[in-house]
């Protein structure tokens, strides 16, 4: 009897991925696993599906906002889009920033306004800030206008 076959299925999967055939391995070794492996594929399923009804798992379902770099699907987004505009040649995005800290809790920052646009075949971030004096779209004419050779 095999010791615990899951992480074997998991690398087997990653390394079919090019290929598109990870749902094809899976499926075949099904009728190999036992009754304790299928209720830990079960589980991790089932935790998978629910984090992306909650909008914070992984997979090809998300948005390209949904999460931030390195997040492991696991806890809060850390970006939250509260609004959305289309401005010129890109948009403009009120985002909510959360923060994990050390002790396990959350510190939500902003919210801040960010232009995204795509320069030279690359997508582009520009940070505009809070904007509490000024509307974001005049702030992100003053910054263009600042950057104009």
């Amino acid at each position: 009897m095999r010791a615990d076959p899951t992480p074997f299925i998991i690398v087997s999967a990653y390394t079919k991925r090019k290929e598109g055939r990870v749902i094809d391995e899976l499926l075949e070794r099904l009728p190999g696993l036992t009754g304790a492996e299928l209720s830990r594929l079960e589980a991790a399923a089932r935790r998978e599906l629910e984090l992306r009804s909650r909008g914070a798992g992984g997979g090809e379902d998300e948005g390209p906002e949904e999460r931030g770099p390195g997040d492991d699907g696991y806890g809060p987004q850390r970006t939250e889009v509260l609004e959305y505009r289309p401005h010129l040649d890109g948009h403009l995005q009120l985002e909510l920033r959360r923060y994990v800290r050390k002790d396990g809790s959350t510190k939500e920052r902003g919210p801040y306004w960010y232009f995204h646009h795509h320069e030279d075949g690359k997508r582009k971030k520009l940070y505009l800030g809070k904007c509490d004096k000024a509307t974001p779209e005049e702030v992100l004419a003053h910054k263009r206008a600042r950057n104009l050779p």
